[in-house]
């Protein structure tokens, strides 16, 4: 904690989330390639086991365990929203295979006790119901469709409140071009996520719905009374 020098270079299951984290925060580039070092231990196993030493590129010896986490799922899904790459989708399909060529058993799903051999444990946590099956079920072939209403809905609610500050979004169709978001370091770059385009090139609309969401302060925008697209009501 003095020298901020790295003590262990590991890799856990339960740190898997942090992409998705990443993406939520707007730091694209960053998420895509944590996402893909936790998905190369899980290609290289089967599945992702609970502590993996990079520096010697094995298993932890006492914890080759796999609990049926959730927490690469989620951060495939929001990788998968914030870019529609379809290789994450891919990421996803093999999972589910992994899953079910693995750990299923009559009645359920077991936990792998050892990924090496891929023994099984006559147990099945209960977020294995409550939090991976909902990712890969519920995520995947109900969301993915609907992700945009929700959007919108999720932004018009936070910028009611005046909660919604100048954060980045997963829950987006697109991922917006590099800007700056520190005036202070200006040569210092993230992706914004969060990015509704108009739909008019020109800007011009009708109706509240023909406007985005603005790419830097992630808020609706609204039509004026002369038929264009702005931040008209600061917060």
């Amino acid at each position: 904690m003095w020298s901020g020098k790295p003590t262990y270079w590991q890799l856990t299951s339960l740190q898997a989330f942090w992409p998705g984290l990443q993406v939520l925060v707007g730091d694209i580039a960053a998420a895509n390639s944590s996402h893909r070092e936790f998905f190369h231990v899980w290609e290289k196993f089967g599945v992702l086991p609970e502590r993996y030493l990079l520096d010697h590129q094995t298993i932890h010896p006492t914890m080759k365990y796999y609990p049926l986490r959730p927490e690469l799922a989620e951060s495939t899904f929001y990788l998968y929203q914030a870019t529609k790459d379809p290789w994450y989708l891919d990421v996803g399909e093999s999972m589910v295979k992994s899953l079910n060529l693995y750990t299923k058993v009559p009645g359920g799903f077991a936990s792998v006790r050892d990924v090496t051999t891929m023994q099984l444990e006559d147990h099945q946590h209960s977020f294995f119901l409550a939090e991976t099956c909902v990712h890969f079920l519920i995520r995947y072939s109900f969301l993915t469709y609907t992700m945009q209403n929700i959007t919108l809905v999720v932004i018009s609610l936070s910028s009611q409140s005046g909660a919604w500050e100048s954060r980045a979004s997963a829950l987006s169709l697109q991922v917006c071009p590099l800007i700056s978001l520190n005036s202070r370091h200006p040569e210092q770059h993230r992706e914004s996520a969060c990015h509704v385009p108009d739909e008019q090139i020109n800007h011009k609309c009708r109706s509240n719905k023909e406007c985005g969401v603005d790419a830097t302060t992630c808020r609706l925008r609204t039509c004026s009374g002369v038929g264009y697209c702005g931040l008209w009501n600061p917060l």
